[in-house]
């Protein structure tokens, strides 16, 4: 193993922890299917009555591709020698999903009323988050630079997803 790549599938002496690992690496991927599934239905009518119009047909438009690029990077993350890079993203997802469901609690909070996506939010994406860092460090999968650089891509791609939001 490298700098550049992680021990995964093929570099752990057990095949039970290698699957687990590979595995645990779409743990972000399903979090997404999931939370995208509660939104569906009703969050492109709460975001134009609060920030922008947004219909549903765009929000499962754009929402298809992101969800497919996810996989991907879970995918590639979960390959024997599989390079940091996709981990760090996998990582970074995961932490945007925390950021997203703070969002989601919040603007239900401050706006009196159901945000879709707050009950993934609260139930699937916060705890998955904890329970997804605690491997993290547990397992030493990335050094603590590569999970701040995680951090700091994760918040990047929250703060855009809910620029987004606003832009109509």
């Amino acid at each position: 193993m490298s700098d550049s790549t992680v021990a995964t599938s093929g570099e752990h002496a057990d095949p039970l922890a290698a699957m687990k690992m590979s595995v645990l690496l779409f743990v972000p991927f399903v979090v997404f299917v999931l939370h995208t599934l509660e939104e569906l239905p009703q969050f492109a009518a709460w975001v134009s009555k609060h920030f922008s119009p947004l219909t549903t047909d765009k929000f499962a438009v754009t929402h298809i591709p992101l969800i497919l690029v996810v996989l991907l990077c879970s995918w590639q993350a979960a390959r024997p020698h599989a390079r940091v890079g996709w981990v760090i993203m996998v990582v970074a997802f995961q932490w945007q999903f925390a950021v997203n469901a703070v969002f989601h609690l919040g603007a239900a909070a401050w706006f009196g009323d159901y945000s879709p996506g707050m009950v993934t939010a609260a139930t699937v994406s916060l705890p998955a988050t904890v329970f997804f860092f605690a491997w993290l460090r547990r397992e030493r999968i990335l050094t603590a630079n590569q999970v701040a650089t995680a951090v700091a891509v994760g918040t990047a791609i929250a703060a855009a997803a809910i620029g987004v939001l606003f832009t109509g």
